[in-house]
């Protein structure tokens, strides 16, 4: 009944049918054809084809690797603190008839979607952190895992995720001053640490060169040369050590640390 009604159509307005009755098809393009509402056809190989005009739905997919951003927006991470992230997804078609029938407009499904992802993966993890993952340092993890959830989300769409990474990423403004000092004492913290173990190294070392040049020291007399050391190594400012030499210390280690206070004050000269 269908294909007669086209018929008598196509036969009553024959110039119209014949002008507009046919279809195009552009490299890396697909054209889905529905009359009367169902499914007949699908054209995948570019061409011109003629198909009848009445009763006919002609929806087109492409199956080019699309881009679209996910524009800033704040959430929380997973430590509750509020920040401000972006992100970017790459996705190919590669069902048309999912893509334009099993969803209703698969980009906007899409996009939703990859928002829900992004929001739902950032409240995972902290900004950043010493140790175990965090957005700021493990991107590319991260966007891996957005990959995958969001392929699960859209695999009836008849959709490929090809990548998702975040494009922006900061704290939000009402906390970025305060995180900043916060980043500024963890740098403080983390240079001193460094500062002090090279400290140790070099003390170390010096007491072991002491004892290789066969100068006993005597456990009193490490802990100050010791504790000097450190404070000049480690202090910020210029340090003015004092080295007590006591009379029942023998002439040799009187002589030696003279001879490290010398080179001491001539190093702090120098800075």
């Amino acid at each position: 009944m269908k294909d007669i009604l086209s018929f008598i159509l196509g036969i009553l307005f024959l110039p119209i049918t014949l002008l507009g009755s046919w279809v195009v098809v552009h490299p890396q393009e697909e054209k889905i054809l529905l009359f009367w509402g169902e499914l007949k056809k699908v054209i995948k190989d570019p061409g011109l084809y003629f198909s009848l005009l009445w009763g006919r739905t002609v929806i087109s997919v492409s199956t080019k690797r699309q881009t679209f951003d996910l524009h800033r927006t704040v959430v929380a991470d997973g430590n509750g603190n509020p920040i401000v992230i972006a992100g970017v997804c790459t996705y190919q078609v590669s069902d048309s008839i999912k893509a334009a029938l099993s969803v209703e407009k698969y980009q906007e499904f899409l996009k939703t979607q990859a928002m829900a992802v992004l929001k739902q993966v950032s409240s995972k993890y902290p900004y950043e952190s010493a140790s175990g993952h965090s957005l700021k340092n493990e991107a590319k993890e991260i966007g891996g895992e957005m990959v995958t959830l969001l392929q699960s989300k859209v695999k009836d769409a008849g959709i490929s995720i090809v990548s998702f990474e975040l494009s922006d990423l900061s704290y939000a403004p009402e906390i970025a001053q305060a995180m900043l000092v916060r980043q500024q004492a963890q740098a403080l913290v983390d240079a001193r640490k460094v500062v002090v173990e090279g400290a140790v190294e070099i003390v170390h070392d010096a007491i072991l060169r002491l004892e290789a040049k066969d100068i006993k020291l005597t456990p009193s007399e490490k802990s100050k040369i010791v504790g000097n050391l450190l404070i000049v190594i480690c202090g910020e400012a210029k340090v003015q050590p004092t080295y007590p030499i006591q009379g029942n210390e023998s002439a040799e280690v009187q002589a030696l640390l003279k001879r490290v206070v010398s080179g001491i004050d001539k190093l702090a000269a120098k800075q």
